[in-house]
């Protein structure tokens, strides 16, 4: 493992590498093609870019300036190419003057003598002086007006995603990838993550409360991991920040958000260990040059047997000049609490609406252009939240109510820091993203039930998770136009974990001196992680690429556990040092424009672990599987084939893959059968499926959309001595054999300049195993309906809305529990539930 100056000759050196090896891309520029990234909008804007982009003179006239609708063009395509893609269905049509000028006028006046010999000298001046503006200061105040109204229900075409490290349009990445724009997200009002997760394709989790939901992808799971300090199985972004924690993922409000990308099968290539299922990414907004601009978003709602929420957001855009921009986001949630403790011997007092939540936070960005060159980006983020209840469970199911004797509060603190530095060299962009990623959590369990079975009836159990990480990524994308395409970088990171339980008898405090409480855990790990990645694609033919990649990395983990206190005395350390190659291979043939065929296999892994400190193996306290002090990584094969395609005079959108996931090695965590776990390597898995996505204009006022996924993911191979926890040909926890999602939204012009919509989302998770081995029970398949309805004329919008529709009670996951409880014997069947029907408004204002 490289450590001290050697992280530092590492990155030196890299960087260095990366530049030399720049000289091959560009020796393959071409004069006739472009590698264009235009947003699109409103016409003035779009030329604007085309014009800094290509160099080519473009007219228009000053009344067209405003037009919005204009499409966005990313990739390689030559002017008449990107002009054809930016007016289609527009009324627009361009041609070239003999002076070399392009010219943009409406269709009906294609024929028309061009404007150099045919206008009045003060219209031609005018609409010179209009063109020039538009190069020199972006969009006019009308254009922006108009690219406001001219925002509607999002579809693949206006979606630039960069999951592949570069801008492309969504229809033409060649992997199985689904993004819900920021419209996408206030339409459903998503605030948290399992807002939209259901309407993710090939996507099933665990919401176990705000601040501890797991994410899979395509069955790539063996359940609730929750603290135990497995890794991940999905990588989790936000912007270039890696979040991803063991097990449980911080839950980011999603205001002021450009996109969610979902990247299905593993990204172990570019994004490393940790994204075995797939990455998810969290894109926010970024501070504009051009305008002064803002809004605040005020919601008031009730619960169904809960009682009122509040939530509060707003942002604000200051553009210092041309080059420098400031963006502002802050918001506080205030939600109900609805379930209750029905629970009140041994002194304790039953509660109503416990579950309560606040949280409060904000981020800041600061973007700056000192030169066309370089792009500077700092973003910081701060997030508290704060819940009266630790779990999201009832224990009389579908009754709301969870018996507990002890309080158990809940906090979860992140903070978050990252500089962004790209500087353009033409033929490749290089990219420094530097991270700082901060979060404790600090909440009480009640295991009253188990302490009651040593002989103490009444415990305060208090636990403090303490995370850091520090990454570094440094790459360089190449943006030529010729037929080949790479990518190389260099990755860093450096994680720290820190786990404090004390367990005493109530009104008993803890004792600085650990061997003086009743028991007492302390565990400290480190992970420290060094990759080098490298892509390389090439285009066979002008429809055809291949494209390669792999990645190699090199982890240590590091792990001290002491264990102290009454109950038992155990100090124990390990270390884990792993290699891993990781590589993959992607062909896709390009049938139209707006149509490919793609296969891709790619490789998977995630880095082992060290168990944390457990008493001896001792059979005659019950101890029956032997989990040993550390355990190895876990890797998968994935394989695909996908369409994408367009229909219909672009209408019809469809994505659709088929899947072959192989997996070994699998990560379990097992029962001692001593009420101690562990974590150890047994057993294979396969997972197989097919995902569907679509979305359907049907005419200016309906569009359609959804998803249906099918997998069936099953273990293949389990050892017999851990059969009591795993059978082979047993299906994976959590992930339904068929999940779907469906919604419309009707829209038409009212009031002049406004516009009404309603919007219905429906969607269906199927039945589910809760666990692996004997002990697991059925989950009963749901359907959760939600209904928007809202208005929105000028900065103005109102919307009113209902969650859970019909009030379904969701088997999200169930926990058996044994012990006592007041001398008898306790069973409680735990299962996780969704929150009840929620009805509110909310009302908003730009500006």
């Amino acid at each position: 493992m490289l450590r001290g100056k050697e992280r530092i000759r590492f990155l030196i050196c890299s960087v260095a590498i990366i530049v030399l090896a720049t000289g091959y891309a560009h020796a393959q520029e071409t004069e006739n093609r472009y590698d264009l990234c235009i947003e699109g909008g409103t016409l003035d804007q779009a030329i604007k870019e085309l014009h800094e982009e290509t160099g080519v003179p473009l007219w228009v006239d000053y009344e067209l300036a405003s037009t919005a609708g204009i499409h966005p063009v990313v990739g390689k395509h030559t002017l008449n190419e990107a002009l054809e893609v930016m007016l289609k269905g527009s009324g627009l049509v361009s041609s070239l003057t003999e002076s070399g000028m392009i010219v943009i006028t409406r269709i009906d006046s294609a024929q028309a003598p061009h404007p150099e010999g045919n206008m009045t000298r003060s219209k031609l001046k005018k609409s010179l002086l209009a063109s020039i503006a538009a190069f020199v200061f972006g969009a006019s105040a009308d254009a922006q007006e108009g690219k406001a109204e001219g925002t509607g229900a999002s579809d693949d075409d206006t979606i630039i995603v960069t999951a592949t490290r570069r801008a492309e349009r969504l229809i033409d990445v060649p992997l199985a990838i689904q993004a819900l724009s920021g419209d996408d997200l206030e339409k459903l009002g998503a605030v948290n993550f399992s807002d939209y997760a259901r309407t993710l394709a090939g996507v099933s989790f665990i919401d176990a409360g705000a601040g501890r939901s797991q994410v899979f992808i395509r069955g790539v799971t063996t359940g609730a991991d929750i603290g135990q300090g497995a890794e991940a199985t999905v990588g989790v972004y936000f912007d270039e920040v890696p979040i991803s924690e063991a097990a449980s993922q911080p839950d980011l409000k999603l205001f002021d958000i450009d996109r969610i990308e979902v990247l299905r099968g593993p990204q172990g290539t570019v994004y490393g260990s940790g994204s075995l299922g797939g990455t998810l990414r969290v894109m926010p907004r970024m501070p504009e040059f051009d305008d002064v601009s803002g809004a605040i978003q005020l919601t008031g709602s009730g619960t169904e047997k809960g009682g009122g929420n509040g939530e509060v957001s707003g942002w604000l855009n200051l553009p210092f000049s041309d080059k420098a921009a400031l963006r502002v986001v802050g918001f506080g949630v205030k939600n109900s609490g609805f379930l209750d403790d029905g629970y009140s011997g041994l002194g304790s007092s039953a509660e109503d609406n416990i579950n309560d939540e606040k949280s409060y936070g904000g981020r800041a960005a600061f973007h700056v252009q000192p030169t066309e060159q370089i792009d500077i980006v700092l973003t910081g983020i701060y997030q508290k939240s704060k819940f009266g209840a630790y779990e999201q469970v009832t224990d009389e199911f579908p009754a709301l109510v969870i018996q507990q004797s002890s309080d158990q509060p809940f906090e979860d603190e992140v903070k978050i820091a990252n500089l962004k530095i790209n500087y353009d060299f033409g033929f490749a962009t290089l990219t420094s993203a530097t991270s700082y990623f901060d979060r404790s959590r600090f909440f009480q369990n009640d295991i009253d039930y188990f302490t009651e079975a040593l002989g103490i009836a009444r415990v305060v159990s208090p636990l403090l998770y303490e995370g850091e990480t520090i990454s570094q990524e440094v790459r360089l994308a190449s943006s030529g136009d010729g037929p080949f395409s790479w990518l190389i970088g260099g990755f860093y990171l450096d994680r720290s974990d820190d786990f404090l339980q004390i367990i005493n008898p109530l009104g008993v405090p803890a004792s600085s001196d650990p061997a003086a409480n009743l028991f007492y855990l302390h565990r400290a790990s480190d992970i420290e992680q060094l990759a080098g990645f490298i892509e390389l694609g090439y285009d066979l033919t002008d429809r055809l690429n291949i494209t390669a990649g792999v990645r190699v990395s090199d982890i240590d983990r590091a792990n001290v556990t002491v264990n102290d206190g009454l109950l038992f005395q155990a100090a124990v350390s390990g270390d884990v040092s792993e290699q891993s190659t990781t590589p993959k291979v992607n062909v896709s043939y390009e049938l139209a424009d707006d149509a490919l065929v793609y296969f891709q296999a790619a490789q998977g892994y995630r880095i082992g672990g060290v168990n944390p400190g457990l008493p001896p193996c001792d059979p005659l306290a019950g101890c029956t599987i032997d989990v040993g002090p550390t355990y190895g990584s876990d890797s998968l094969w994935n394989y695909e084939v996908g369409t994408k395609f367009r229909a219909f005079d672009d209408a019809l959108t469809v994505a659709a893959a088929i899947f072959y996931i192989d997996w070994k090695d699998i990560q379990l965590n097992v029962s001692r059968g001593d009420g101690f776990d562990g974590f150890l390597n047994a057993g294979d898995a396969t997972s197989k499926g097919a995902e569907l996505e679509t979305s359907f204009i049907a005419n200016e006022h309906l569009t359609l959309g959804g998803q249906v996924t099918y997998t069936d993911a099953s273990l293949d191979d389990v050892p017999a001595s851990i059969a009591a926890f795993a059978l082979p040909g047993q299906r994976v926890p959590v992930t339904p054999k068929w999940s779907s999602a469906m919604n419309f939204e009707l829209s038409a012009p009212v009031f002049g300049n406004g516009n009404a919509y309603l919007r219905g989302d429906l969607q269906y998770v199927g039945g589910r195993q809760s666990s692996l081995g004997p002990a697991s029970s059925d989950l009963e398949s749901y359907v959760l309906l939600g209904l928007r309805a809202g208005l929105e004329h000028g900065p103005y919008s109102v919307a009113i809305f209902v969650d859970n529709l019909t009030d379904e009670r969701t088997e999200l996951d169930r926990t058996t529990v044994f012990g006592l409880r007041g001398g008898a014997p306790l069973t409680l069947e735990r299962t996780t539930i969704n929150r009840p029907r929620t009805v509110g408004v909310t009302i908003g204002r730009e500006f």
